[in-house]
């Protein structure tokens, strides 16, 4: 149950990431420079949703345990070109890196929480075990759509700054 609270202030500090970061400061849907950024932010918005709602609600018990690993997984690498991409791409400010120190700290405590649940998980026998925690159920799920409209959001952004980058690039 402690790596729902965990995944909650992960939620919190990645909304602030966003909007304040990425939206006010930086702007990023309409930079043509950020179309790879926002494509890696959308994919990986729409993991953490997959992950909001899958621990909303259930235990993932044996062989079910496996997608949420790859998942995990794969928002790891994510996260790590991600910082490539944007050290190669643009300064951030301070007040940036550090949401994204504290977003990385956190992310491995939750991380750190959730794996050895997992892994017991893992040995039992297969299925989705509904499960409520009560109010941080729904928040979960709350979270879980609003990071999935935010990825199409920012995916949609990243394909359109994309395009517009070629067809700028196309004129000169």
């Amino acid at each position: 149950m402690t790596y729902v609270l965990y995944l909650l202030l992960q939620a919190v500090l990645g909304g602030f990431d966003v909007l304040w970061n990425h939206e006010y400061q930086e702007q990023l849907p309409q930079r043509p420079s950020a179309a790879l950024e926002q494509k890696i932010h959308g994919a990986r918005e729409l993991l953490y949703a997959c992950i909001f709602f899958a621990l909303a609600g259930f235990e993932w018990h044996g062989y079910w345990t496996v997608p949420l690993f790859l998942i995990l997984i794969i928002e790891l690498a994510l996260t790590a070109w991600d910082f490539i991409v944007e050290d190669l791409t643009r300064r951030l400010s301070a007040v940036e890196r550090t949401t994204h120190l504290l977003l990385s700290v956190n992310g491995g405590a939750y991380l750190a929480l959730l794996i050895p649940v997992l892994w017991r998980w893992k040995d039992q026998p297969a299925q989705l075990l509904a499960i409520d925690y009560g109010i941080l159920s729904p928040l979960l799920a709350g979270f879980g759509l609003a990071v999935l409209l935010w990825g199409f959001r920012d995916l949609i952004a990243g394909l359109r700054l994309s395009h517009s980058s070629i067809s700028f690039g196309s004129r000169s």
